[in-house]
C-alpha cells in the first residue's frame, strides 16, 4: 500500500519551478511527488487513489488554448480528481486550466500584454483561510479567467483583475491567478519588478500553506 502524498504538477515549458516545489515539500508533513508534463509527459506513474491527499497545479508560459497533448492529459487527471473530491489548488496557469475545463472562460487581459509585479489582493471570507484579508501577491501573466464556472464563487479580487481567485461551492477546488507559490528564485528568473519589499512572497505563502496543512 502506498503512502499518503501530495501531487505537484508543474506545467513549465522551459525552466521548472524547482525552488517552489522544494518549499512545498519542506512545508508538507507528508511525501510530495512532482510531475513535469509539458517537458516529460505524465507517463503511467501518476495514480489517483485513496492515498492522494491533494493536487497543486503550478504556473506555465503555455496558454490553456494551445491544445497540447499534455494539456488533455492534465484535463483527464483533474476531472478524475474532481470526481473523487480530491482537494485541488490551481495557481496562475493551473487556475486558468481549472476554470476552462469546469465551464468558465479564459482570455487575454490588457490587450494581451504580459504584466508582472506585485498587486494588493483582497481575499473574501472563505473556508480555506478564514476571514477576509488583503495583502501583496506576485503576478506574472497576460491571460486570466474572464468568467467563473457554474457553482464557483469569486474569493479574491484586485484593482487589476476581477477574478483573482475562486473556489467551488460544492467541491474542494481553489484557484488563484497570482503566484502564491513564488520564491525569490522565481522572481529572479522571471525578472519580476519588486520595489522595497522585504518579504514579497510571504502573504501568498500563507494561503498556499493553509491548503497544504489542511490536507491532513
Amino acid at each position: 500500500m502506498g503512502k499518503k502524498h501530495l501531487i505537484v504538477i508543474d506545467p513549465a515549458v522551459e525552466k521548472p519551478a524547482i525552488e517552489s516545489f522544494n518549499r512545498i515539500a519542506r512545508i508538507a508533513k507528508y511525501p510530495v511527488t512532482y510531475y513535469l508534463p509539458a517537458l516529460f509527459g505524465f507517463g503511467n506513474s501518476l495514480k489517483l487513489d485513496r492515498n492522494t491527499l491533494g493536487i497543486i497545479v503550478l504556473g506555465s508560459a503555455a496558454s490553456v488554448h494551445d491544445g497540447f497533448e499534455w494539456q488533455q492529459a492534465l484535463t483527464n487527471i483533474l476531472i478524475k480528481s474532481f470526481e473523487k473530491k480530491i482537494p485541488v489548488m490551481g495557481i496562475c496557469y493551473g487556475h486558468q486550466h481549472i476554470a476552462q475545463i469546469c465551464g468558465g472562460t479564459v482570455g487575454p487581459l490588457w490587450n494581451n500584454n504580459k504584466k508582472q509585479g506585485v498587486r494588493n489582493v483582497e481575499l473574501i471570507k472563505n473556508s480555506l483561510y478564514g476571514n477576509a484579508i488583503n495583502g501583496p501577491m506576485i503576478f506574472s501573466h497576460k491571460e486570466g479567467v474572464t468568467s467563473i464556472p457554474r457553482d464557483f464563487e469569486i474569493i479574491a479580487k484586485s484593482d487589476m483583475v476581477d477574478i483573482d481567485g475562486f473556489a467551488s461551492s460544492t467541491k474542494p477546488i481553489w484557484g488563484f491567478q497570482t503566484h502564491i507559490e513564488a520564491t525569490q528564485a522565481f522572481i529572479d528568473h522571471h525578472n519580476i519588478p519588486i520595489e522595497d519589499m522585504e518579504k514579497p512572497c510571504q502573504f501568498g505563502h500563507t494561503i498556499l500553506d493553509k491548503f497544504i496543512n489542511s490536507l491532513l
